[in-house]
């Protein structure tokens, strides 16, 4: 798992160095600089911190080190939607929302506050979206079915 951290920040610190370079020498922990994968900056993003101020600071992850390590994530390349810090299992955690370059999907992209580990990276919308929606629409149907079938039935 180390090294699988390794090559994302590797990674992260090769697709944008300059993203890592433009950062203030003084990391806030309620905003992230809303940056892309090729490295422009926008304005700032606020960030939700649903926790208390003495966990906040405990983070040893900067918000815009979650965010550049969420942008790794993404091989097509994003922007930065929103961000969060909460408590998620007994951990401190940054969600982060990529929307990726060329599609109707978001990626949220949870990290792990106190080792920049990547815990879980899930997509949501897009075609993914519409197939577990439909699945769960025939699921749906199929249960309606068999609750008829067993009404007609006479004992």
């Amino acid at each position: 798992m180390k090294n699988v951290m390794f090559v994302a920040l590797v990674g992260a610190l090769a697709v944008n160095g300059s993203v890592l370079a433009a950062q203030q020498s003084r990391d806030s922990t309620h905003t992230m600089k809303r940056a892309s994968a090729n490295g422009a900056l926008d304005h700032r993003v606020e960030l939700k911190v649903k926790v208390d101020q003495n966990v906040a600071a405990t983070a040893t992850v900067s918000a815009d080190s979650a965010q550049t390590l969420a942008l790794a994530q993404v091989p097509e390349g994003g922007k930065v939607n929103s961000g969060e810090l909460h408590m998620e299992d007994g951990k401190l955690v940054y969600d982060v929302n990529v929307v990726p370059n060329g599609k109707k999907t978001v990626r949220k992209v949870r990290i792990d506050a106190l080792t920049g580990e990547i815990v879980k990276d899930k997509q949501l919308g897009g075609l993914k979206g519409v197939v577990k929606k439909h699945e769960e629409h025939k699921k749906e149907k199929n249960a309606d079915k068999a609750a008829a079938k067993d009404t007609t039935r006479k004992p």
